[in-house]
């Protein structure tokens, strides 16, 4: 399941896109660290699923100029 549909990312404004792309940055760096610093992590399924929603909206802002 995706965390964030593009429908949705769509429907944002800019501010709002932004905002939520620092979140996912902030929680994946904290789940890698996590990882990294020999822990385990509840659902390793979730370091992609950051990373696939940090490109989507990525993407999205690309097309609409955003970047």
């Amino acid at each position: 399941m995706a965390l964030i549909r593009t429908s949705e990312i769509r429907k944002m404004t800019k501010e709002q896109r932004v905002r939520k792309l620092e979140e996912y940055k902030k929680k994946l760096f904290t789940v890698r660290s996590e990882l990294s610093s020999g822990g385990s992590i509840e659902n390793p399924g979730q370091i992609n699923d950051y990373k696939k929603a940090i490109a989507r909206i990525l993407t999205i802002m690309t097309e609409l100029d955003e970047i």
